[in-house]
């Protein structure tokens, strides 16, 4: 008899278990299929600099001008949300004032027209204090867990407070509040200062510049498929109904979890994913499986063959 009551106490746990397990891998594929969003921070030099003639204009006439053309072509875009911080436009020089940047326009919902009035506000004054603008950029990120947080750097010039861009970039990644940034150099080459810090993309002209914002606008909102194959004993892509988490290798943060599920041609499905990243891929199969290294080629579909043997587990009652 007693027996007979634990055999079923562990039934019902089992069965309890498998339930839960069931619930949870469809929340995760729920969670899967909900939009990715794309933020893009635009970090706008103000600094005295920007008076400077550039071509038949100044710079910041032509930056302005730029860049409120590139918000309003976004501003009904599905999925994006944009915000303004500018550095360098508070105090004059001298005295060199090192913290000076400021949030001008919060990510919302429809704010174009508030980011391209505050644009044409903004009159330049101070200097550059580009590791500062970053350092509090990354509080300009409200909390969201379906989000891809993007900074978009546009500068005249280099650090000019004795900050370092290079590590402030780092940390932000290391922690996952931000991907790669980009970085926009306006009238001279600044590569060698800005390549630690994100992509560099040197604006020698007012028509570089322009095609500078709309390549790193593209490549930002570019987001590529990959396709997992999980292999069983005969190397074949058909095991599948495990959860399937993509980490940031750098800073360990969890990116993507779903559930891997094959079509009605029994092909695994296809997820998307951000390209500019190296990840870890970690399939929660008994042992886990591991795979490090894992680089993503932008514009393509790529394909990721995972060697998974499932076992099977039996209860004798």
């Amino acid at each position: 008899m007693k027996d007979s009551i634990f055999r079923y106490a562990i039934s019902l746990l089992f069965i309890g278990f498998f339930s839960m397990a069931v619930f949870g891998q469809n929340q995760l594929q729920i969670k899967a299929e909900k939009p990715l969003k794309t933020r893009l921070l635009f970090v706008f030099d103000g600094s005295q600099s920007m008076y400077g003639r550039w071509q038949q204009q100044q710079k910041i006439e032509v930056a302005r001008r730029l860049l409120t053309h590139l918000v309003d072509s976004l501003a009904n875009s599905e999925n994006i949300e944009m915000a303004l911080r500018v550095y360098g436009d508070q105090f004059s020089v001298p005295p060199q004032v090192c913290e000076d940047s400021r949030l001008l326009v919060p990510f919302s919902p429809q704010n174009a027209k508030k980011i391209t009035e505050a644009l044409k506000r903004i009159v330049p004054k101070g200097t550059t204090p580009i590791a500062y603008a970053l350092q509090q950029a990354a509080n300009d990120f409200p909390a969201c867990d379906n989000c891809r947080n993007i900074i978009i750097l546009i500068t005249d010039g280099i650090e000019e407070c004795k900050g370092d861009p290079c590590a402030v970039s780092a940390e932000l990644q290391k922690k996952g509040i931000m991907l790669k940034p980009f970085v926009i150099g306006i009238g001279k080459n600044f590569e060698e200062a800005f390549s630690c810090v994100g992509t560099y993309i040197e604006a020698k002209s007012e028509e570089d510049f322009s095609k500078a914002l709309e390549a790193v606008v593209t490549q930002a909102m570019n987001q590529t498929s990959v396709q997992v194959n999980l292999l069983d004993r005969k190397g074949e892509p058909k095991t599948t109904n495990l959860i399937v988490s993509f980490y940031d290798q750098q800073s360990n943060h969890l990116k993507y979890n779903f559930v891997h599920t094959l079509n009605g041609s029994n092909v695994p499905d296809t997820i998307f994913i951000e390209p500019r990243a190296k990840y870890k891929v970690v399939v929660s199969s008994i042992p886990a499986v591991v795979k490090n290294d894992i680089l993503i080629q932008k514009g393509i579909h790529n394909t990721i063959a995972l060697d998974v043997s499932v076992g099977r587990m039996v209860m004798e009652l």
